[in-house]
Parts: C-alpha cells; structure tokens; sequence
C-alpha cells in the first residue's frame, strides 16, 4: 500500500496529455462499467433517498448542524485512490461555492486512523489534506452506507456521488467532476 504523499506526488506529475487525465479522472478506480445501472437493491434517480449510517464524522462539522433544506452531496472515496485525490479541491470549492444551500459529504469504508493519518498528511502545496478540505468527512459505518448506495445502485468505481434534493429524492449518480451543471439545476430547482 503506497502512501499519500507517494500517491499525491504519482497524481501530479502524471505526464499525459490532457484528453488521458480526464479519461483518467472520469474513469476513477475499480471502473467496472456500471456507474447508474441499477443494482440488487433498484436503487435509482428518482428513488426516496437511503439513511445514511456513519461510524464517525472524521472532518468537518456535525450533520445535525447541516440545513434542514439543504441538497445532499454524498461522495464515496478512499485515500488510495487518485481520481479521489484529484477531485477533493473542486469538492472543496463547490462547498464554499454554496454553503449552507448544499452538504457534501465523503463517505468512506477505511479505518479511521487511516483517514485521520489521510487528513494529516501533506497535500503536496504547504498544506494538510485536513486544510484543502471544505467539506464532511467520514467512516461508513460497516459498509452499511456504501450497501445502501453504492452496491444498490449497481455502481462499483469511486469516486461516484449522489444527489440528494431537499425533498429527500434521489437526483443524480455520477462522476463528481461531472456534477456541476446538476448540482447548480438541483439547488436552483430547475
């Protein structure tokens, strides 16, 4: 298992040419093809959101201090996963971007220790990954989160999101760096 710093530094200086990173970036880790098919479970856009079951938040502030009518961001990524790396700043820009109006959370299956170790480890520009990180952070609580979502919706590559709007209706499964134009629809109701 590399560390993050080893991962970070592989992330950055990839020497592709711009269409091979995106490629990269959309395709994530463990691509298996399926990303919005439905799974066992049926799980889909449309669909009466599933609980979420955390073991414990890890990075950000409580949940309960979210807003009641606020669009639900929910990210599933692992520290070992570059296209996960990759995307954390533009998740930490859509987060400061509208605030209250939307939660992002990251939801991961790692040891806690392993996440914390995560978010004190240099993110490569003089800053902890725990600094570069705008948004929530935590452990799945025995995968009981990743089931709900991921394994129900059929989709099996992180990183993948889910949209939740403040109806509590499933929006949107997706790639997070494709997530911007309907994040902004969702949040301005269109």
């Amino acid at each position: 298992m590399q560390n993050h710093d080893t991962i970070r530094r592989s992330v950055h200086s990839l020497a592709l040419p711009g269409i091979a990173a995106g490629v990269i970036a959309v395709v994530g880790c463990f691509s298996g093809g399926t990303m919005g098919r439905t799974g066992v479970g049926g799980l889909a856009v449309g669909d009466k959101a599933p609980p979420i079951e955390i073991q414990q938040l890890v990075h950000g502030s409580s949940l309960g201090t979210a807003s009641d009518n606020s669009v639900q961001v929910i990210e599933f990524w692992a520290t070992w996963c570059g296209p996960c790396l990759l995307g954390m700043p533009h998740l930490s820009e859509l987060q400061v971007t509208y605030g209250d109006q939307v939660t992002i959370l990251g939801v991961t299956s790692e040891k806690l220790s392993t996440v914390q170790g995560f978010l004190a480890s240099s993110e490569g520009d003089g800053k902890t990954w725990g600094e570069v990180v705008k948004y929530r952070m935590a452990v799945d609580d025995n995968g009981a989160t990743t089931a709900a979502y991921m394994q129900a919706a059929g989709v099996n590559s992180i990183p993948t999101a889910f949209i939740i709007g403040r109806d509590g209706v499933l929006k949107w499964i997706g790639h997070p760096a494709s997530m911007d134009a309907p994040l902004k629809a969702i949040v301005e109701g269109s």
